[in-house]
């Protein structure tokens, strides 16, 4: 179940994924809020694809690698001023903190892994991470033409 709500200069996307759900529509309709904010706030094609993939892959690990036994529950808050984006991102999943230090050598040769969080650091001008009452609290700040 995914529900988009927008809310002035922004937009709450909240899903939740029970045992046998379909996460890419859940990825998809995730997807689908962040461009509606694109859109809305006419931002620059390049500020709109890198909050694509900014939330495709934050939304994507919590997916696969937080959901214990399957499920999920995740709210996403997106929002739009003159100079920046700004991401909130909470679930109720395993604990992950992307902030953490981590050497970054390159994809895993197999499976590609590392790159998106990588992208996530290295363009994000604020990434801060908490976990709250069994809740994963991640935002981040994304400058307009950075």
């Amino acid at each position: 179940m995914c529900h988009t709500i927008a809310m002035g200069a922004g937009k709450r996307f909240s899903a939740e994924l029970q045992p046998g759900g379909d996460t890419r529509a859940i990825v998809i309709a995730a997807l689908a809020a962040a461009e509606e904010l694109a859109a809305g706030a006419d931002l620059a094609e390049r500020d709109g694809a890198r909050l694509a993939v900014i939330v495709e892959e934050l939304i994507s690990n919590a997916l696969r690698h937080g959901a214990a036994e399957g499920r999920l529950r995740l709210d996403l808050r997106l929002g739009a001023d003159a100079d920046a984006l700004t991401l909130a991102l909470e679930d109720d999943g395993a604990a992950f903190d992307p902030t953490a230090a981590r050497s970054f050598a390159g994809p895993d040769a197999e499976t590609g892994g590392g790159v998106g969080l990588a992208l996530v650091r290295a363009w994000a001008e604020s990434l801060d991470y908490a976990r709250v009452d069994g809740r994963n609290r991640l935002s981040l700040v994304l400058r307009r033409g950075g």
